[in-house]
């Protein structure tokens, strides 16, 4: 895949090889699960937080949900991102301050990028740096590994003039 050098903050669209664009129903039914109603409408919230640039905790998509008018469960919640998580649909991500966590999701398609959560207000910013990923394949290497995968977090705060 060809990129240009530096910074980027977007990820790609969820498209199939060809192009194509797929529908929700299509996810689930690619990864072996039925389409129900709470699957599609949560994917389809978590789809929209995507185009947004967020990503959302279980009480987050509760919410939006709630305010569409959807009356589905948070336990329903849970246990739907958990079967989206099992079968690759959805990455969860925990970040961690001191002794707060908080666990947020998103779509798993897209190009691989890192993070960076503002300490702040928990504002999430996807950020990809070719710089910064060659620079991890270089470490690796020279500690006689190869990098099989990687999660990179940046806690950060606004700078305020």
């Amino acid at each position: 895949m060809d990129e240009a050098p530096g910074l980027t903050v977007q990820v790609s669209e969820g498209k199939e090889r060809g192009g194509a664009a797929k529908s929700h129903e299509q996810w689930l039914t690619g990864a072996g699960l039925k389409a129900t109603l709470p699957r599609v409408r949560i994917l389809q919230h978590l789809k929209t937080a995507h185009d947004e640039q967020r990503h959302l905790g279980a009480e987050e998509i509760y919410a939006r949900l709630y305010q569409a008018g959807e009356r589905i469960g948070i336990s329903t919640i849970y246990r739907v991102l958990l079967n989206l998580e099992q079968v690759g649909l959805v990455t969860r991500h925990q970040f961690s301050q001191g002794a707060v966590s908080r666990c947020v999701y998103e779509l798993s398609f897209g190009e691989r990028h890192d993070h960076m959560v503002c300490v702040e207000t928990e504002r999430v910013i996807e950020f990809r740096d070719p710089v910064i990923e060659a620079r991890q394949e270089q470490i690796a290497q020279a500690h006689g590994y190869e990098v099989v995968g990687r999660e990179l977090v940046i806690r950060v705060r606004r700078i305020t003039p």
